[in-house]
């Protein structure tokens, strides 16, 4: 397993996002660790998670499903998911080719993303 080939930093904003920002490459070799790491960094108070493939370069099938269970499981826990893709960038055509929208939805950047959970975040009623 070659942990080099993607780089995954966790960042929490305030005590309701959780962003995971992706860098390298996510295949096979590193899909199911990355998606653990992810889920693992969510604690059950927040209200979701941003996941930022802005500057990851390739994606194959495995990240896909990778993503697609992270959908599910964060929906489990009521908890929103959103995903950041540039247009333009390759892991973005792929989403589109694999309709992830339908999931979860994709944003263009990580300010949007954290501000739509937040917005949505503040028309539900409260978790308990």
């Amino acid at each position: 397993m070659n942990q080099d080939l993607i780089g995954v930093q966790i960042e929490q904003r305030n005590d309701d996002v959780v962003v995971a920002r992706l860098t390298g490459e996510l295949d096979i070799s590193v899909a199911e660790r990355t998606g653990r790491k992810i889920a693992d960094a969510v604690p059950s108070s927040a209200v979701g998670v941003v996941v930022d493939m802005g500057e990851l370069g390739f994606m194959d099938s495995s990240g896909v499903s990778m993503l697609f269970s992270l959908a599910r499981q964060v929906g489990s826990h009521r908890q929103q998911l959103r995903v950041v893709a540039p247009s333009g960038r390759p892991v973005s055509r792929v989403l589109e080719i694999v309709e992830f929208s339908r999931a979860a939805p994709v944003d263009a950047d990580v300010e949007s993303a954290v501000a739509e959970i937040a917005t949505q975040r503040a028309s539900q009623p409260p978790r308990g």
